[in-house]
């Protein structure tokens, strides 16, 4: 799809402007998985029979996945326009950290878990690049209409 550059003012008359749809959707589970990030340190004694020894280790990590969403938590509301690039570079940051966790802790569990990282930041990364919403609002650029600018027409 080609896209026009527009003004935020212009994108901001969009009917795809703001958090709403799918965007809304992945917010709601960003923030929900931000606290269940933090809830592994809760659950000590179940990390330590699944983890043996590594269970403080891929606790912490849980903790730091977490706060890797805080860039998609904190941005979206706010409609900064780094929100797309900052998010998908934290979450592949996320996805290469627990890679490295998997290879010093070994249980096959992480290795689920890896690959799970892989789909998921793929078709993350898949959405924040390709829908109108994301576009409108955080790259302040709309679908390029055949025979037109994209523009907004003065009034």
């Amino acid at each position: 799809m080609d896209w026009v550059e527009v003004t935020p003012a212009q994108a901001a008359q969009r009917r795809y402007y703001g958090l709403g749809g799918w965007l809304l959707f992945f917010y709601v589970l960003a923030v929900l998985d931000f606290v269940a990030g933090f809830m592994t340190l809760m659950a000590s004694p179940t990390m330590q029979r699944m983890h043996g020894d590594n269970h403080t280790i891929v606790a912490g990590l849980g903790v730091v996945q977490a706060l890797l969403y805080l860039p998609f938590i904190v941005m979206t509301p706010m409609k900064h326009p780094l929100m797309p690039k900052a998010t998908i570079s934290a979450l592949w940051f996320g996805v290469a950290l627990t890679a490295i966790v998997g290879l010093l802790t070994g249980p096959m569990a992480m290795m689920v878990r890896i690959v799970a990282g892989v789909v998921f930041v793929s078709l993350f990364q898949w959405y924040l690049n390709k829908s109108k919403r994301v576009n409108v609002t955080f790259r302040h650029r709309v679908p390029a209409e055949a025979g037109t600018s994209g523009a907004e027409p003065a009034s």
